[in-house]
């Protein structure tokens, strides 16, 4: 039986920078971010916030990946001007994304929100794509902080030699030894303090924004969780 509830009035004032303000409630305070989900153009800030932080990451990261990129061995049954020609379509590759960061991102947060949207009407949860959107785009904030610890990480290392170092360590494979299954690094990659953070902001948001249980709202989050896991599982095919 479908559960119907009210959306929750924005009673205070609107505007641009009172939605600037809401994105910390996103971090800690889940009843109070819900009050933000049913504003209209709140999702842009986070969208702003996140793209800028990609596109200076993705700044910082292209020349460390060429160099590691020039320093690497021949794979197997490549010329030299093959690799420079794969190398070079590699990093132009990344580039055009840097560039295209806010549009690759809303249909990032566009694709998780019809996610939710779908498990909502399964699960008789009264949401609205919008609002959806929002909640998506909110907790999309503690992704960035995940974004910018890898960087920071990164940047300590100093000199970078291999692809790997590229990639830190921030969830329970921190404790695998070096030479572990790539694949069980993977698994265990994706539970970082980041990601059950964000799991937890997520579900208590939607929980307090649409009124439904907990247990509930998991069960609407838990597509996204599986899909990010497979996203990692496939990654860790590529990984040399």
């Amino acid at each position: 039986m479908a559960t119907f509830v009210p959306e929750m009035p924005a009673n205070e004032p609107g505007g641009f920078l009172s939605d600037l303000a809401g994105i910390g409630d996103f971090f800690i305070s889940p009843s109070s971010a819900a009050k933000y989900v049913f504003r209209k153009w709140f999702w842009v800030g986070p969208l702003v916030l996140f793209s800028i932080v990609s596109f200076v990451a993705a700044l910082i990261m292209i020349p460390l990946v060429q160099h590691v990129m020039e320093i690497a061995p021949l794979p197997p049954n490549s010329t030299p001007e093959q690799y420079q020609k794969a190398m070079d379509m590699g990093l132009l590759f990344q580039r055009v994304l840097a560039y295209c960061a806010p549009v690759t991102i809303a249909i990032f947060f566009a694709v998780q929100a019809l996610i939710l949207l779908a498990m909502s009407a399964a699960l008789g949860i009264n949401a609205k794509f919008r609002a959806l959107f929002n909640v998506v785009a909110g907790c999309s904030v503690i992704q960035v902080l995940s974004a910018i610890a890898a960087l920071i990480i990164v940047k300590a290392k100093g000199e970078i030699s291999t692809m790997a170092e590229l990639r830190p360590a921030l969830g329970l494979d921190i404790f695998l030894p070096e030479g572990s299954n790539k694949y069980l690094g993977a698994l265990l990659g994706y539970f970082s303090i980041f990601e059950i953070w964000w799991i937890v902001m997520i579900v208590l948001v939607i929980s307090a924004a649409f009124r439904v249980p907990k247990s509930k709202a998991f069960i609407a989050v838990l597509p996204l969780i599986l899909l990010s896991i497979c996203f990692r599982l496939i990654g860790a095919v590529f990984a040399r």
